[in-house]
């Protein structure tokens, strides 16, 4: 009998799939096949029926079923012949959503089952340090300036495991830097950001305004929120002027040379504690409005943002 192995519906499923069949063709199950749950007459049985249904040279083998909410409910009596890590056959079984429904506590309790479901969410203030381990484990050399860019940039977890794996074939042995990122794990809509934020930090009003050409094109709550990923150490430093390090440190932030904390520093240098804290507040009040039907939209986003800008410090 098989050995179940299920992957909940979540952004990440193809690559925990892509994973788990090369782990298992490594240890000697080999992919047979892949098909549509839905094309099962019988559900959960037939299933169990075609993993056994092995070809006649064929010890081992993997199948994929995909879309295994189409089966219905997993039937008591299968999970008694449910096998681990020996089995013969291996059953990737994929589904839409979660399994709550699927499986009773009776099989549950079994732990037959292996389940692989979404990773812990990273929060933005520990991306950086999230992403230097992930690329430690996979043998690349990530930089941490490089690093925070990434991770206040692109929001999704899997697409900046993407990035990561792209960025480590083209750097190879040497050190992923803050210009390989810059060039290689942004578009044109990508590299306006970076200007927009970089040029609000550095006080460059040119810089900003030629950015916003290309960046009204785009939804605002997008564009606010990166901000405020940028400017919120600087807030925090605004916060905390006599133990900076320690409230630095409190969101995983280095020290020195980090890219995202010379660009913090160089907007509360131009904007002052004040300026900061009056746009991070106006800023809260847009992001409230986006999501109702009083959306105030580019236009109170560019007021506030110059209001900002035209009281920097000199």
């Amino acid at each position: 009998m098989p050995r179940l192995i299920v992957i909940e519906g979540h952004e990440g499923q193809r690559r925990q799939l892509e994973e788990q069949l090369v782990a298992l063709e490594a240890e000697g199950w080999p992919l047979a096949g892949k098909f549509e749950a839905s094309v099962l007459d019988g559900g959960w049985r037939a299933l169990f029926e075609r993993a056994g249904a092995r070809g006649l040279f064929a010890e081992r083998q993997t199948l994929v079923a995909e879309g295994c909410e189409a089966l219905g409910p997993f039937p008591d009596a299968l999970g008694d012949l449910l096998e681990a890590d020996g089995a013969e056959a291996v059953l990737l079984a994929t589904f839409a959503g979660d399994t709550k429904k699927v499986f009773s506590k009776g099989v549950m309790a079994l732990r037959r089952i292996a389940f692989l479901r979404a990773g812990p969410t990273v929060p933005p203030w520990k991306r950086r340090d999230w992403l230097l381990s992930l690329a430690r484990e996979r043998g690349a050399k990530l930089a941490p300036d490089a690093a925070a860019l990434l991770g206040e940039s692109i929001e999704s977890q899997e697409e900046l495991r993407g990035e990561l794996a792209k960025l480590h074939l083209y750097a190879g042995d040497r050190e992923i830097t803050v210009k390989d990122v810059r060039a290689l794990s942004f578009d044109e809509g990508g590299r306006a950001l970076l200007t927009f934020l970089d040029g609000v930090c550095q006080a460059k009003p040119r810089d900003v305004a030629h950015a916003l050409k290309y960046l009204r094109q785009a939804p605002l709550l997008p564009i606010l929120t990166s901000l405020c990923n940028r400017l919120r150490p600087a807030l925090l430093m605004a916060a905390f002027p006599r133990s900076q390090d320690a409230a630095l440190k409190a969101i995983g932030m280095g020290s020195g040379k980090d890219y995202a904390l010379r660009m913090a520093r160089g907007a509360l240098s131009a904007f002052g504690p004040e300026g900061l804290r009056r746009f991070m507040l106006e800023a809260l009040r847009l992001s409230f409005l986006e999501k109702t039907s009083r959306s105030e939209g580019w236009p109170g986003f560019e007021l506030a943002l110059w209001d900002m800008m035209s009281g920097r410090r000199d």
